[in-house]
């Protein structure tokens, strides 16, 4: 069993090709995905690339960042991850863990917030314990919906209300969706309605101006590869544009980052549609898994219940360390 003094931590910049080595069967959050890590370096974020070994071969990768503030003390955040190659046994993780926890030192002014990718279970915080991390923050929840089934699976696996909408939705002849990509002019209208939404509802998400450098990013780097970047959903009824999504690509998995539905898209259960008809467009992509993009039962509750229709029970992360 390896021990902490095993691991090797070494830093660097982002580097593409690692990422789908890391991916295999399990989920790749966003935040963990390379072109979440150039797009925030594109706003002037201080992100770099840490890889963790164990004699002499990669065990984990993640995306780091780092803020100073009074050039003494160093603030460092690991979002919902690091990302472990398939296959790496548990102790290996918890030594990962601790050697991490030792190269951030408190004593040396230099602080971790680790938000790992890891169920709120109490062997999971144990280890965390172990490592010697506290908990400062109770766990964020979501939802990570497994594609990979055939349609009618994944229909049949619907809540009862929530299909019974998509079938008005779909049975009306009033609604028709088109298939967006990178082109922002194709999602700027859902980006707009967000930011009208986020202003009048008071409150706050991940900044939509980060859809069209995202976009820009995947053109640049992956201009081939259609499971990195933006996809967007737009229902229309008639002419006019009722409903829509904004999905983030990221390698095998997805994010449901922005969705909007106007009172004539509430009449028609447009955003079932949008929603559905999005899944299937992400399948036909290759992508594995989705991402609801968090939970909210208090102010969100009813976004939360139209996320739970989807049949997939929620998860609860481990929580933010520090």
């Amino acid at each position: 069993m390896p021990s902490a003094a095993d691991i090797h931590l070494d830093f660097g910049e982002i580097a593409p090709n690692l990422w789908p080595t890391f991916t295999g069967d399990q989920p790749l959050p966003l935040q963990q995905h390379w072109a979440y890590g150039e797009t925030l370096k594109a706003i002037g974020a201080d992100i770099s690339q840490l890889t963790l070994s164990h004699e002499g071969s990669p065990i984990a990768i993640a995306l780091v960042g780092k803020r100073s503030f009074y050039r003494l003390i160093r603030m460092n955040s690991l979002m919902r991850g690091p990302l472990w190659l398939p296959g790496i046994s548990a102790d290996t993780q918890a030594a990962g863990l601790k050697a991490l926890r030792r190269h951030y030192s408190p004593w040396r002014w230099n602080f971790m917030l680790l938000q790992p990718e890891l169920a709120d279970t109490a062997e999971n915080q144990k280890v965390l314990k172990t490592a010697g991390y506290r908990r400062v923050m109770t766990g964020y929840s979501t939802i990570w919906m497994n594609l990979e089934p055939d349609a009618d699976t994944l229909r049949a696996n619907l809540a009862g209300k929530w299909r019974n909408q998509l079938k008005k939705a779909e049975s009306s002849g009033k609604l028709e969706t088109v298939i967006g990509g990178r082109k922002q002019h194709q999602y700027s209208w859902l980006t707009e309605r967000e930011a009208e939404q986020q202003t009048r509802r008071g409150y706050q998400a991940v900044p939509i101006g980060l859809v069209p450098i995202y976009a820009g990013i995947a053109e640049r780097f992956s201009p081939t590869d259609n499971s990195i970047g933006v996809m967007s959903v737009t229902a229309l009824a008639g002419r006019k544009k009722v409903a829509g999504a904004i999905f983030m690509l990221h390698g095998n998995s997805a994010t449901y980052h922005v969705g909007w539905s106007g009172d004539d898209g509430r009449a028609l259960n447009a955003q079932n549609k949008v929603l559905w008809d999005g899944i299937m467009a992400l399948k036909e992509r290759g992508i594995r898994f989705l991402d609801m993009g968090g939970l909210n039962t208090e102010e969100g509750a009813g976004i939360a219940r139209f996320k739970l229709g989807l049949g997939t029970d929620p998860v609860t992360l481990a929580g933010t360390w520090l």
